[in-house]
């Protein structure tokens, strides 16, 4: 039985509590029934890793070195082990990725995935298709590598694990990428245009206000659109910092005390892109909310929906698992449906003026488990379950 080394840095992580849930997800992904193929190492920082480091590490026949966040099972991790084990000519081996600086690795995924289980298809779908090929290349991202742990022999004691690559190259190595193997990166997640909310916000709307803007993006493109004056609110500073070079006014701080500063003006359009689900108190919010939007204003929000399919998919299995900016994200503390969504701005006394649903696809073994719920449930509403987001416009 061979036994694999996997050792994870934090490398570019993210913040508080959505960096604790990636790294969740991400042992959760590998964990070994048995723990005995496999161990997991926790390192702080790449370019500290050395190879006379490793070479404590006895009884190993693999290394795998993970940079960062990202999400490989743990089948992938056996499968770059045969691989390496079997193909001796090549001394690295890496998979392929959602998000990469090389073109050659990047793989879009069959179908987006929101949940573990969903995850887990998509890697499986693509297993299914390339199998055990892997083509030799002269460049991968150091995202992920895997090798033979006795490659450490004919490396320097003070190589930086880091480096890796680069030795690897100078000494005409022979690098490969494994086309089946599947893993998932984050790409910039603060930077969202939303054009989907972008095309319900009057094209005369003067006035209006972005809670929870990030870095500006959104109120940026609306400025480029249309004449008129955007007032960001958020609580990250450093987004905010972003936010100051591209709206006209930016706020610091939780909405739920904004509300009661007076500092807030009167709006014609009030935007909350996937905001309310991170508050306390969202009914207060909206309620509050609604004195600061002119008459006949429109507010326009977004949330995840909880009742689509592959969240109820897990639940029956008994899990709930969060994870980073998806339906499940760590920092969701509210969750609505449609019916309870459209309740929260109909309770504060707006007009409900036009609801939909988005939906990121749903994939071969959804629509049977779709099918399976239509059979015992008719009164489902297929459109709805499919979804991952509800949006709504309302207006005072």
């Amino acid at each position: 039985m061979n036994k694999i080394a996997v050792f994870i840095t934090k490398g570019d992580s993210f913040k508080d509590i959505e960096g604790e849930t990636a790294q969740r997800v991400s042992k959760y992904l590998l964990r070994d029934k048995d723990e005995k193929t496999l161990n997991i190492f926790e390192v702080e920082e790449g370019d500290l890793l050395k190879i006379k480091d490793l070479h404590k590490y006895e009884g190993y026949e693999v290394v795998v070195f993970i940079n960062g966040i990202l999400f490989i099972t743990y089948e992938g991790i056996n499968v770059l082990s045969r691989m390496i084990l079997n193909q001796k000519e090549f001394s690295v081996i890496a998979p392929v990725s959602n998000e990469g600086k090389v073109l050659h690795q990047r793989h879009a995924p069959p179908f987006l995935y929101q949940t573990i289980s969903v995850f887990r298809w998509a890697a499986g779908e693509i297993y299914k298709e390339f199998k055990n090929t892997i083509i030799e290349v002269n460049e991968v991202d150091d995202f992920c590598l895997v090798f033979r742990k006795k490659l450490l022999n004919v490396l320097p004691d003070d190589l930086n694990i880091i480096d890796l690559l680069q030795i690897i190259k100078n000494r005409g190595l022979k690098i490969g990428i494994a086309k089946g193997v599947y893993v998932h990166r984050y790409g910039n997640v603060y930077e969202s245009g939303r054009e989907d909310l972008l095309a319900h916000v009057p094209s005369d709307a003067k006035n209006i206000l972005d809670v929870g803007c990030a870095r500006g993006l959104f109120g940026e493109l609306l400025k480029k659109r249309q004449k008129c004056v955007v007032t960001g609110v958020d609580t990250d500073n450093e987004l905010i910092n972003i936010a100051k070079n591209r709206l006209d006014n930016v706020i610091h701080g939780d909405i739920e005390e904004i509300l009661n500063k007076g500092i807030l003006r009167t709006y014609d359009c009030i935007v909350c892109g996937d905001l309310l689900e991170h508050l306390c108190n969202p009914w207060k919010v909206v309620k509050g909310l609604k004195s600061h939007l002119r008459k006949e204003g429109l507010f326009i929000a977004s949330t995840p929906n909880i009742s689509n399919w592959a969240i109820i998919f897990e639940m029956l299995k008994g899990e709930w698992n969060y994870v980073p900016f998806s339906i499940l994200s760590g920092t969701h503390i509210r969750f609505f449906t449609r019916k309870t969504f459209t309740e929260l701005f109909k309770e504060a006394g707006y007009k409900i003026k036009e609801i939909s649903f988005q939906s990121v696809g749903v994939p071969p073994l959804g629509i049977e488990f779709i099918a399976y719920l239509k059979n015992r449930m008719t009164e489902i509403n297929e459109e709805e379950i499919k979804s991952s987001e509800i949006v709504i416009v309302a207006e005072v």
